[in-house]
């Protein structure tokens, strides 16, 4: 599989997306589509809307087994710190 969790801001920029994704740089928000390519066939990501119509590419797309794999981390991290408090 394929990996790509990362989106471009205006000037062009690389940016990570932690975790799940909701808005994207422009204020659009996010849809999560299944991809039909030969490389990744019935993988779910989550992308734009107003990228995933016009097939720009300078926009959210992130992977949604990757964003959950985030989601996971952050809590776990979370807890950590919770368990070292008390």
């Amino acid at each position: 599989m394929s990996d790509s969790s990362s989106s471009t801001t205006g000037g062009g920029i690389r940016v990570r997306t932690p975790g799940i994704p909701i808005k994207d740089w422009c204020g659009e928000r996010i849809k999560e589509l299944i991809s039909k390519t030969n490389l990744n066939p019935y993988r779910r990501y989550y992308r734009c809307r107003y990228a995933a119509q016009r097939k720009n590419d300078n926009h959210i797309f992130k992977w949604v087994d990757e964003a959950f794999t985030d989601e996971i981390q952050q809590l776990d991290y979370q807890v950590r710190m919770i368990e070292e408090e008390v």
